[in-house]
């Protein structure tokens, strides 16, 4: 059950973040980390990584992975 609820709500991420133009293997944090010069993403960034070290980072780096898979260039 909480595989299901993770993934639900992983999945809104997702679908937020694409409707602000970010690819759909990318999620908020994914997108905050590309634009961490922005000072409302720095903000943002400095609070998701005191709830997980580099989050922002590590959802990038998933992001770009899915990408790669996606796109056949693993």
């Amino acid at each position: 059950m909480a595989n299901r609820v993770f993934n639900f709500f992983y999945n809104i991420d997702r679908a937020i973040a694409s409707l602000f133009g970010a690819p759909p293997q990318a999620t908020i944090s994914a997108e905050i980390e590309k634009h961490e010069q922005n000072p409302v993403a720095e903000a943002a960034e400095d609070v998701l990584n005191k709830l997980q070290s580099n989050h922002a980072e590590l959802a990038e780096d998933r992001a770009t992975r899915l990408e790669a898979a996606d796109t056949g260039k693993e």
